[in-house]
């Protein structure tokens, strides 16, 4: 499936609204349909693509949902191998598209003129030498990739119509005995193994929920606007964060320390940023510390679970989701927090925190990678998302764990606020996904602010899209 663009936003939690709505009688009702939108960060304006097999057929829709139906390119899709949309770069009316294969060693540009309303593909070499690529970013309509090499040198390029030229390079030189940017190990059950060369960084989009599965990566990479953060949690002391800004394109580097326990030897370390603030998680089996600080190491609140108490922050029961001991049963609660600490230190942890009316709703637990009983497929450690567009990732995302966790609600201030936990956008966008027939091509993003679903309806021939 194709994959799409982001921006910063806040999550709305509010009902569904349709935007724009236009029909496309060229393409068929049997066939099924993929799409990707490209938001437009200066004028606001939206490029809706929709693919279906070797053809491309792209509609630019103004700031205010108005898109001339009638007016839309129709160009050769590019070539098959090419199957996952990287990022894009805007100039006036000229939207490209960088496109890769599975093993993101080759790349391609679609260029899409709405000027002449003409399109057309090529094939590019982003001269990485012998790097290995990690991810694209979008800046101000602008297209910037990184690389980095096993010597945990980071790389910046920006593409310039044609190619990439170098813009800065960064040493990660703390991390370098300790990680690396670039993995070759993938696992199977209990047992580890060498495979070819990946990215070692998952990509978390901070303006969505987040499963625990994504976030309890010990290796993250977050965008902020101007900013990139680059989180590692592998050491056993504290988070290195890794801090480069787009408009200086400067590296600042901090190290925050891991809560510490009194009574007990944590065993679990991960964090997740958002906003200002660094989130941090630390466990064992008898014991668990949340703390909050900003980036100046001040404290700002911290929690603490004991493995005998109730949790008092928690604004849901402690959740399993996964395989269990009965057949067809897939979701469980559990009453004990004792079982809560022993599942979760059994796997990996992590934390998810997004905002809304003022409030922080987080998501604290763990999970553990279940060995299919059909051999021949494996799990990886942290697999990455492959694609720009996070949130679609995040919401069609399917994977085959056991998952333990709970939710809680705090105010501006870090208190515990009672109530429950409200139903997510994402669920709001699958209930109204289930209603649906004949749709095709769908897709979720973030656009001005909003979260947006879009889809193609094939018996009626037209492509339709909601506000949430």
């Amino acid at each position: 499936m194709f994959c799409f663009l982001l921006f910063c936003c806040s999550i709305s939690l509010w009902s569904q609204t349709e935007v724009l709505t236009f029909k496309n009688l060229e393409m068929s009702k049997r066939v099924r349909k993929n799409s990707y939108t490209i938001s437009n960060s200066i004028t606001n304006d939206l490029a809706i693509i929709l693919v279906e097999n070797k053809d491309i057929y792209a509609y630019l829709s103004d700031s205010n949902f108005k898109v001339n139906s009638t007016q839309f390119i129709k160009t050769k899709n590019i070539k098959s191998k090419y199957n996952k949309v990287l990022g894009f770069s805007i100039k006036q009316n000229n939207y490209h598209v960088l496109y890769t294969n599975d093993s993101r060693n080759k790349f391609s540009i679609l260029k899409l003129d709405f000027n002449n309303f003409s399109g057309e593909s090529i094939e590019v070499d982003l001269n990485l030498d012998n790097d290995l690529f990690l991810d694209a970013i979008n800046y101000k309509n602008k297209l910037y990739i990184l690389s980095a090499n096993s010597d945990s040198i980071l790389n910046l390029r920006v593409y310039n119509n044609e190619g990439f030229d170098l813009v800065k390079s960064f040493e990660l030189e703390e991390i370098k005995d300790e990680t690396n940017l670039i993995s070759t190990k993938f696992q199977y059950g209990l047992f580890m193994f060498s495979g070819k060369e990946k990215t070692n960084i998952t990509k978390i989009e901070q303006r969505v929920f987040n499963s625990i599965e994504q976030t309890s990566a010990k290796n993250k990479m977050y965008q902020n606007d101007k900013s990139i953060y680059l989180t590692f949690d592998v050491n056993e002391l504290a988070t290195h964060l890794y801090k480069i800004d787009l408009e200086q394109l400067n590296l600042d580097y901090k190290i925050y320390p891991y809560p510490k326990s009194k009574s007990h030897e944590f065993k679990n370390y991960n964090s997740f940023i958002f906003e200002n603030n660094i989130y941090q998680i630390a466990s064992s089996k008898e014991t668990l510390k949340f703390v909050i600080s900003d980036f100046d190491s001040k404290v700002i609140k911290e929690f603490n679970i004991f493995r005998d108490k109730k949790i008092h922050f928690k604004n849901s029961p402690i959740i399993q989701e996964g395989q269990t001991a009965l057949p067809f049963v897939t979701t469980r609660e559990l009453e004990e927090t004792r079982k809560y600490l022993r599942k979760i230190n059994n796997g990996n942890i992590g934390i998810n925190v997004t905002k809304n009316d003022g409030n922080y709703y987080l998501t604290l637990g763990g999970f553990q990678v279940i060995t299919q009983p059909n051999m021949g497929s494996v799990n990886t450690v942290n697999e990455n998302f492959t694609g720009y567009n996070t949130t679609y990732l995040s919401f069609n995302s399917y994977t085959t764990t056991k998952s333990t966790y709970f939710n809680s609600i705090l105010d501006s201030n870090f208190n515990h606020v009672k109530g429950s936990f409200e139903s997510t956008p994402f669920n709001k966008i699958k209930d109204y996904k289930s209603t649906l027939k004949y749709s095709s091509g769908e897709d979720v993003f973030f656009h001005k602010n909003d979260l947006f679903f879009g889809y193609f309806n094939q018996k009626e021939s037209s492509y339709h899209l909601l506000k949430f």
